[in-house]
């Protein structure tokens, strides 16, 4: 095992040498604080990437029924919030271990009844709705999980 020893020079000599170069790094820093921190006349000039982060963001679409972390028998009806702009919806149901329960695309409006053919067993599902324009999604809901407790 290798072991170090420090040369006993003491802290003065290593202060002095080292000190200069930290002073210069402190008054750099200082100098690009006061710039970052200091008022701007006018609004900063758009850049790529908040350009990107604009085009990335969407709509909100919001679960009505069942709403967040339900809890109970099967729905009837999945119902959601509306989105401005927004031509058609798509919906989409998975059960816990992201198999598809089903998906209906092209919908016209804010809700769907659960279709009679499908019928879970009791589990935990997740939901989603998605907002289409044109070819575009521009609304999202992102999932949102319900527990059917009991088999219909």
């Amino acid at each position: 095992m290798a072991t170090f020893r420090c040369k006993e020079r003491g802290f003065a000599s290593l202060g002095l040498r080292h000190l200069a170069g930290l002073r210069r790094a402190v008054r750099l820093l200082f100098v690009l604080m006061s710039l970052a921190c200091a008022p701007r006349d006018s609004a900063p000039e758009p850049s790529a990437a908040t350009a990107e982060v604009a085009v990335i963001q969407k709509i909100q679409i919001e679960h009505v029924t069942p709403r967040r972390d339900f809890v109970g028998p099967l729905p009837t009806t999945l119902e959601w919030t509306a989105a401005d702009g927004v031509d058609s919806y798509a919906v989409s149901v998975e059960n816990e271990i992201e198999l598809p329960v089903f998906d209906q695309e092209g919908i016209k409006t804010t809700s769907v009844p659960w279709p009679k053919e499908v019928r879970p067993e009791p589990g935990t599902y997740f939901w989603r709705i998605v907002g289409i324009k044109g070819d575009k999604v521009i609304a999202d809901s992102g999932r949102a999980a319900f527990v059917v407790m009991e088999k219909p």
